[in-house]
């Protein structure tokens, strides 16, 4: 019996926690394989997976066609680019980039070079069809957002990126909240004004609590706070509406729309990755850009993040 060769070979970059969710979910995905992972620390090993020895080496592999850069987040943009001319699709850790602007050039190589980009967040597909598609627009909607994870100080110590704004982007908001605030932009459209209430912050840029209001373009408000102070952990979405409602709680979906209403189960994490690396080879399949996971949508909350870090 042949066996098919997988039609997207995916090349790791960086071996971290994100690098390994990111290769466990592509373990049990068909059509997709880890073909080799760039890891510049000699002491994280990448166990059975092909290691290669540089970045320039797997951007000359022909036969590496995605990109997953799973680096931090300073920096990634510029590699994306790279890869982008090289000929390779790219997916994004989240968050995705330091600014708006980095989102606008690498959407717009991707479109120039025709290859598709994307960005893991993977909480978009936790959203079934039904709510994607209903009308969010209205200005009466009302959001709000907790997400709480505790972190102790010596988490953002213990790998230097995560002490360092330039290369982490933020603290809890950034890592913790980006995907509920995306989850909230997809539905709720572009941000036209930000309160930002004072940060508490370990160090300067790197904020252990984040509160403010955003308000949309539509009228729609969002209240949200992050925290990797609190012991309790939670991530919860509600958007509340005369004839709409939804929710998100710790994974579980319900709304209301009109007179129907319904309720989803959570999905598991590894889950969630896979789908959005099955939205990619979608997407290089058909020479168009991923229908979930694409990074145009990502120029929201890369707004808010921007917000808070100024």
């Amino acid at each position: 019996m042949v066996v098919a060769a997988p039609d997207v070979n995916v090349g790791l970059v960086g071996f971290g926690v994100a690098g390994r969710q990111h290769a466990a979910a592509l373990a049990g995905a068909t059509g997709l394989r880890v073909a080799a992972v760039v890891e510049a620390n000699a002491r994280l090993t990448t166990g059975s997976l092909r290691r290669l020895p540089s970045w320039e080496v797997l951007l000359a592999d022909p036969g590496i066609n995605l990109v997953g850069l799973c680096l931090p987040p300073g920096g990634r943009a510029g590699l994306a680019l790279e890869a982008l001319k090289a000929g390779k699709a790219v997916l994004l850790e989240a968050p995705p980039a330091l600014c708006e602007r980095e989102v606008d050039l690498m959407v717009a190589t991707a479109e120039q070079v025709g290859r598709p980009i994307g960005v893991m967040l993977q909480h978009r597909h936790r959203l079934p069809d039904v709510v994607c598609s209903a009308d969010w627009s209205d200005p009466s909607l009302t959001g709000t957002l907790e997400v709480s994870r505790f972190r102790p100080p010596a988490h953002f110590r213990r790998a230097g990126w995560r002490s360092d704004p330039t290369a982490a982007l933020g603290g809890a908001a950034a890592h913790l909240a980006v995907h509920y605030l995306d989850l909230a932009c997809q539905l709720l459209g572009d941000p036209s004004g930000m309160w930002i209430a004072p940060l508490r912050e370990l160090s300067r840029g790197i904020d252990t609590r984040a509160t403010g209001v955003v308000e949309f373009g539509s009228g729609a408000t969002l209240s949200f706070t992050a925290t990797s102070e609190a012991a309790a952990s939670s991530e919860r979405l509600r958007v509340l509406g005369p004839d709409r409602s939804l929710s998100v709680d710790n994974g579980t979906v319900s709304a209301r729309i009109g007179d129907a209403e319904d309720v989803w189960p959570a999905l598991r994490d590894p889950s969630l990755r896979r789908l959005v690396y099955q939205d990619m080879a979608e997407a290089m399949r058909s020479g168009r850009q991923p229908h979930h996971s694409h990074l145009e949508g990502a120029r929201p909350v890369t707004r808010i993040l921007e917000a808070l870090r100024a």
